[in-house]
């Protein structure tokens, strides 16, 4: 299965995007790259197709520097 979620940096400058490939969901997805600015206006930076093996892959080395579930950080008390 490929790995959805919003990730964000811990500048909260930059969200990576895991999305599915409607075509074939269990085996191929997209990762989408925004820029956050001050006024809070998103920019797509860029958007890629992956593959699930290496989606897996940057989503473990974007933890491994840091980066966090974005829904975790801006769930409501």
């Amino acid at each position: 299965m490929y790995p959805q979620g919003t990730y964000i940096d811990s500048n909260y400058k930059t969200l990576v995007v895991f999305e599915k490939d409607l075509n074939n969901p269990d085996n191929e997805g997209f990762v989408c790259y925004w820029d956050i600015d001050d006024h809070n206006i998103n920019k797509l930076i860029f958007k890629k197709r992956l593959s699930k093996e290496k989606a897996f892959q940057k989503l473990k080395n974007l933890r491994k520097d840091g980066w966090t579930n974005a829904k975790e950080n801006f769930k409501a008390a």
